[in-house]
């Protein structure tokens, strides 16, 4: 007959292949949100991109980022001059 294990050394088994597990699933966790988070950027650029080409051709699109860009914009961003390359026709900055 084979011998059953002790008690202590089969929850210590337990607890050492509970906290592997625990490990692998945070791993899987990690690589996950990585995956989410660079696909996140991917959409952000391509929408990005795309208003981007658009704004020239679309009044209202034009109009939309007129009014809503301002509170998105950093001081940072005036310094570059970012608002004047989108809109050179303007001789301030966004109100």
């Amino acid at each position: 007959m084979p011998a059953h294990p002790d008690p202590l050394t089969r929850l210590e088994e337990l607890a050492r292949k509970t906290a592997q597990l625990e490990a692998r699933m945070q791993a899987i966790d990690a690589r996950q949100g990585e995956i989410d988070r660079r696909n996140d950027n991917r959409i952000t650029w391509l929408l990005g991109s795309l208003v981007y080409e658009r704004l020239r051709d679309d009044p209202a699109l034009r109009d939309f980022v007129r009014r809503e860009l301002p509170s998105r914009l950093t001081e940072r961003d005036g310094k570059r001059g970012l608002w004047q390359r989108l809109f050179p026709e303007d001789t301030g900055e966004p109100s």
